[in-house]
């Protein structure tokens, strides 16, 4: 029994061993555990992953250069970080990844925005690596990037963990306009007010238009939520329907508070062409 305590006790700390060196990102000292496990427990569960996991390391370390930088890409996600798991568990994995993709956006540092390819870029590696800093200064280099969805979501994603409300919301605004599918992934990390809210429009915003119904959302927390406005007004304008009657109801709004009611009916009159339905929930709380 003694010696069975013994070998079991013996097994983890040589795995364990293994375990630390990975997580120090030390090549030669994971193939020297790696080794001393193997001697003394050839048949071990882990052994097989774990050589896998060092292997693919190596690999990504060799020769890492823009032009490998979609593969080096592919690799993390697709094969490291699935090995690291099964090595550190899920939480640890994603902070164990980190340097790789540090090392990732180093390389991509000098590379310019490619719509076709936008996670090849500096900034979401930044901000896969931990460093929203780096991955700021990177999305400000892309000309015109509050206009491109990728790089607004990116902004929009920082602005959220480490920003103000009265920083995050327009940029949320200008991407329902601009990308509506991304601004529904992007709130999974927005406070729980903020899906609150989504939800209760989606409830009971009803929209027949072509439009995805959160494009609609600014326009619907205007006439809403009143303690939005002021938070949702810096919103830069676009050119699409929804965003055109999140302006509408902006100078409609503005039009009852200061008394202008000749005013008032030709705008109404804009919304009710531009959005019908938008219209008719704006006229059901007057």
């Amino acid at each position: 029994m003694q010696l069975d305590l013994f070998e079991d006790s013996r097994d983890v700390l040589l795995n364990n061993a293994v375990v630390a060196a990975f997580a120090a990102h030390d090549a030669d000292a994971t193939a020297l555990a790696i080794a001393a496990l193997h001697d003394e427990f050839p048949s071990h569960r882990d052994l097989a992953s774990h050589k896998q996991l060092l292997e693919q390391l190596k690999d990504f370390r060799r020769n890492l250069q823009p032009g490998s930088l979609q593969t080096r890409h592919r690799q993390i996600v697709q094969t490291l970080l699935p090995l690291a798991e099964q090595c550190f568990g899920t939480a640890r994995a994603t902070l164990w990844a980190r340097p790789l993709w540090a090392a990732l956006a180093r390389t991509a540092a000098a590379l310019d925005y490619d719509n076709a390819q936008p996670e090849i870029h500096a900034a979401p590696l930044w901000l896969a690596a931990g460093a929203p800093g780096d991955a700021r200064s990177a999305i400000e280099r892309i000309p015109s990037w509050r206009r491109i969805p990728a790089p607004l979501a990116w902004m929009s994603e920082i602005e959220i963990r480490h920003g103000a409300p009265e920083v995050w919301w327009p940029l949320l605004a200008e991407l329902a306009w601009l990308s509506p599918e991304r601004l529904e992934s992007l709130l999974v990390m927005a406070p729980v007010t903020v899906n609150r809210l989504k939800l209760r429009f989606l409830a009971g915003f009803e929209n027949n238009g072509e439009h995805h119904d959160l494009a609609w959302l600014p326009a619907w927390l205007l006439i809403h939520h009143g303690e939005l406005r002021d938070l949702l007004r810096p919103a830069q304008p676009a050119h699409s329907e929804p965003a055109r009657a999140f302006l509408l109801v902006l100078d409609l709004l503005h039009l009852e508070k200061t008394g202008q009611h000749a005013a008032q009916i030709e705008q109404r009159a804009k919304l009710r062409a531009l959005a019908p339905d938008l219209f008719a929930d704006f006229m059901r709380s007057r």
